[in-house]
C-alpha cells in the first residue's frame, strides 16, 4: 500500500482536478504521478467524509503527518462546520477542535500529532461551493460578461430551466465559460488556461491555508 504523507479529502472530482492547477499556478510544484506533494482523495460526497470511522481511518494511515478536508459549504454553512466537527469529535481522534470555525481555515494538531486542516468552501463563513470561490477568481474585465451570465441564467429560470437555486453558482459560471476562447472549458481547465485568475487577491487565504498545512 503507497504511504502518502500529505493528504487532502474531497468530494469530487471538481476538486480534485481544480485544486493542483490553482496550487502549482501560485509557484508551487505540484509533481506528478505518485509523486505530487499532496494526495487527493475524493470521497465521492460529503456524507461519506463524515461517515463513522472515515476521520480516524485516515488519520491511522502508516506515515501521514497532514490531513487536509475540503468540503462544499452548500446553502448552511454553520451546519455543515457543525457536522465536520462532531465528526472530528466522534473520531475520538481530534480532541481540540475549537467551537467556531476560522475564516482563514482550521489547522490543528490530532491526538496522534498528525496536522488536520478544515476548508468550507468558498471561504468558511458564506454558502456556496467550489464553483462560488471559483467566481471569485473572474479576470477584471470580465465583470459585466459575468454580471450578463447571472441575468441570462435567472431569465433561463424564469422560462423553466430545471436547475436549483443551490446550483446557481454552478449554472453561471459554466455559461461564462461557454462564452469564452474557447467555449465551454472544464473548471480546471479555465485554471490551468488562465481563463480564470489563478493568483487572484480572493484566491490567497486559500492558498495560503494550503501552504500552512502542508508545510509548503
Amino acid at each position: 500500500m503507497a504511504i502518502y504523507k500529505n493528504v487532502l479529502l474531497v468530494e469530487g472530482q471538481d476538486e480534485k482536478r481544480t485544486i493542483p492547477e490553482l496550487i502549482e499556478l501560485n509557484g508551487i510544484n505540484w509533481g506528478s504521478g505518485k509523486n505530487t506533494i499532496v494526495h487527493i482523495k475524493d470521497y465521492e460526497g460529503y456524507e461519506n467524509i463524515l461517515k463513522p470511522g472515515s476521520i480516524s481511518t485516515e488519520l491511522k494511515a502508516d506515515g501521514i503527518e497532514a490531513l487536509g478536508i475540503l468540503l462544499d459549504a452548500d446553502e448552511q454553512p454553520l451546519d455543515r462546520w457543525i457536522a465536520i466537527r462532531n465528526a472530528c469529535r466522534n473520531s475520538k481522534s481530534v480532541s481540540k477542535i475549537p467551537e467556531e470555525l476560522p475564516e482563514e481555515g482550521l489547522i490543528i494538531e490530532a491526538d496522534n500529532g498528525v496536522r488536520v486542516g478544515i476548508w468550507i468552501m468558498p471561504d468558511n463563513k458564506l454558502p456556496g461551493m467550489l464553483e462560488t470561490f471559483l467566481g471569485y477568481l473572474l479576470p477584471t474585465a470580465s465583470s459585466s460578461l459575468w454580471e450578463f451570465a447571472g441575468e441570462t441564467i435567472d431569465r433561463a429560470k424564469d422560462k423553466g430551466a430545471a436547475f436549483t437555486d443551490y446550483h446557481r453558482d454552478k449554472a453561471q459560471i459554466y455559461s461564462w465559460l461557454a462564452w469564452q476562447k474557447p467555449p465551454g472549458r472544464q473548471l480546471h481547465q479555465a485554471i490551468k488556461e488562465r481563463i480564470l485568475d489563478p493568483q487572484h487577491p480572493e484566491a490567497q487565504q486559500f492558498v495560503s491555508w494550503f501552504r500552512r498545512l502542508y508545510g509548503l
